[in-house]
């Protein structure tokens, strides 16, 4: 009988710990990893003023025309920075002459020509910048000869692969005139 008395106290407290351990692994300790972490998106300012001396420096030095700033095309740029923010990605559709066009029309922007850099990762402007120089295609957009505009925006993500999201876009609005072709 004291066997069965000691059996079932031992039960008891072994259902009293299973029990315990079962509400604890139900409950949710803050930092303790148990749920994925929300995923905040914010718009970051970008130096204007930076931003166009570097590009216009840079085209200056390989002989073409210098860029003027267009809110318009900034808004734009916040738009897909914020798309590919939310995706954690840059391959996305939207990345695509077809994607950028349409993006420019759904803005009322009427050009006669149109260029993206996108950009994910790098800590400052500078960084982007740089990045873009290095590439041959995102190269050759700072170096259009036939856009007259630009426009940047970054868009800051807490969590995920990329932090940092940049979008730079390049334009000819009609008002600037249709580009000598050469």
């Amino acid at each position: 009988m004291r066997s069965v008395t000691h059996l079932l106290k031992f039960l008891k407290a072994v259902s009293i710990v299973l029990l315990a351990w079962m509400v604890a692994s139900c409950s949710v300790v803050p930092g303790s990893g148990d749920l994925e972490e929300a995923t905040v998106l914010t718009n970051q300012p970008v130096d204007k003023a930076q931003m166009l001396s570097m590009i216009n420096a840079y085209r200056k030095k390989n002989g073409l025309a210098e860029l003027l700033h267009d809110p318009t095309l900034d808004e734009v740029s916040q738009k897909m920075a914020r798309h590919i923010a939310e995706r954690d990605s840059m391959d996305t559709w939207a990345h695509s002459a077809f994607g950028l066009s349409q993006r420019l029309d759904k803005a009322r922007y009427a050009n006669y020509a149109g260029a993206e850099n996108l950009g994910a990762g790098y800590a400052d402007l500078s960084a982007a910048f740089r990045g873009w120089q290095g590439s041959d295609g995102h190269n050759k957009n700072l170096l259009n000869p036939y856009v007259t505009r630009v426009g940047i925006a970054r868009t800051n993500r807490n969590n995920g692969k990329w932090r940092n999201f940049w979008v730079m876009t390049l334009a000819r609005p009609y008002e600037d005139g249709r580009p000598v072709v050469r």
